[in-house]
């Protein structure tokens, strides 16, 4: 059981008190308005950390600013080294941030936690070459390259196939195809998981987190929502569990913008 959960649990057995104490002699309204501030917090507790929309905008607001930081790591990481992560992007187009093949994704969330992980994107840029026109997609460039998997090419339009090879002209016999062991060279290989774990378990991810404001904007609105109506700060001998639970859901909506 998380620890919003034990203090709405300890605090749901509060309205019993909330009726407060009454005497033929003394009336006493201090136990009857501590129970009705603790019962009022508590339930702002409650309905936020249970709230699917604000679960989701904090999912949102911190993953929109990892997916941005690891994308522009990656980016610089390809400029500076081509040969290891030129797969992850349109042919030319290597470091581009417009031409990545990769993306993150949300992979599963539970309350206010969430894993992450990435997927490729398919190449949609025909292949270059140096001889005719090129008619080919190498649709899965950036699994194939990053797996190092080989590529078997054969001839589809044409008689047979030409390349080049440390600029020397390969005219290969008709209809004869050529093995490639490692599409991306042997500097592709895996590189880009490499760098994903690096982001991720070492210090940027936890940077990325922070300058995602999520923490102050939270702070600010969760010190917003906790304030005492002043309805429970009068001197009363009796509150209504109902009314402080609406009282609760109409603070929660407007500290964080309509979530209840």
């Amino acid at each position: 059981m998380d620890s919003s959960a034990v203090l709405v649990q300890a605090a749901s057995g509060l309205s019993k008190y909330m009726s407060g104490t009454t005497g033929v002699i003394i009336k006493d309204s201090t136990v009857a308005q501590i129970s009705a501030a603790i019962y009022y917090q508590s339930q702002v507790v409650s309905k936020l950390t249970t709230s699917k929309q604000f679960q989701s905008k904090f999912r949102n607001v911190i993953f929109s600013q990892i997916e941005k930081d690891f994308g522009e790591y990656v980016d610089a990481q390809a400029r500076i080294n081509p040969s290891t992560l030129h797969h992850v992007y349109e042919w030319k187009k290597t470091g581009n941030k417009s031409h990545r093949l990769f993306k993150l994704n949300i992979k599963e969330s539970t309350g206010l936690s969430f894993s992450m992980g990435y997927s490729f994107i398919d190449s949609k840029s025909m292949v270059p070459t140096n001889y005719g026109k090129s008619r080919h997609v190498f649709r899965e460039k950036a699994r194939v390259m990053e797996a190092g998997n080989p590529v078997v090419i054969r001839p589809r339009s044409a008689e047979r196939l030409v390349f080049e090879i440390d600029e020397r002209v390969i005219r290969m016999p008709k209809g004869a195809a050529v093995t490639v062991k490692r599409p991306g060279g042997g500097k592709a290989t895996n590189r880009f998981q490499i760098s994903y774990a690096r982001f991720f378990t070492g210090n940027l991810v936890n940077l990325s987190i922070k300058k995602s404001g999520f923490q102050q904007i939270f702070n600010s609105s969760m010190s917003r929502a906790m304030k005492l109506p002043p309805d429970i700060k009068k001197v009363k001998y009796s509150f209504s569990p109902n009314t402080v639970e609406l009282q609760a859901s109409s603070a929660v909506a407007a500290a964080f913008g309509g979530i209840a």
